[in-house]
């Protein structure tokens, strides 16, 4: 089967006044980043920051039961 080509769309003629903003093919003019994607990477690290203490209060209390353990299998043979 032959696909047929399709020509593409003619081209879009740029406003002077939309031109007088470009510098080397980039508009000038920077907003700066979105303020909804800071808030997002804020709380991402904040709830990442969190899982962290919560998995070294969970490995610090494992090791706790671990030497507890070691130490009830060392009295039993003794």
């Amino acid at each position: 089967m032959s696909r047929k080509r399709t020509q593409p769309a003619p081209l879009a003629s740029i406003s002077r006044s939309n031109l007088e903003h470009v510098v080397g093919g980039r508009l000038a003019v920077s907003k700066g980043p979105d303020t909804g994607v800071v808030q997002g990477i804020k709380g991402l690290t904040e709830g990442v920051a969190a899982l962290q203490q919560k998995f070294a209060a969970d490995q610090a209390g494992q090791q706790q039961q671990m030497g507890q353990l070691m130490q009830q299998m060392q009295g039993r043979r003794g």
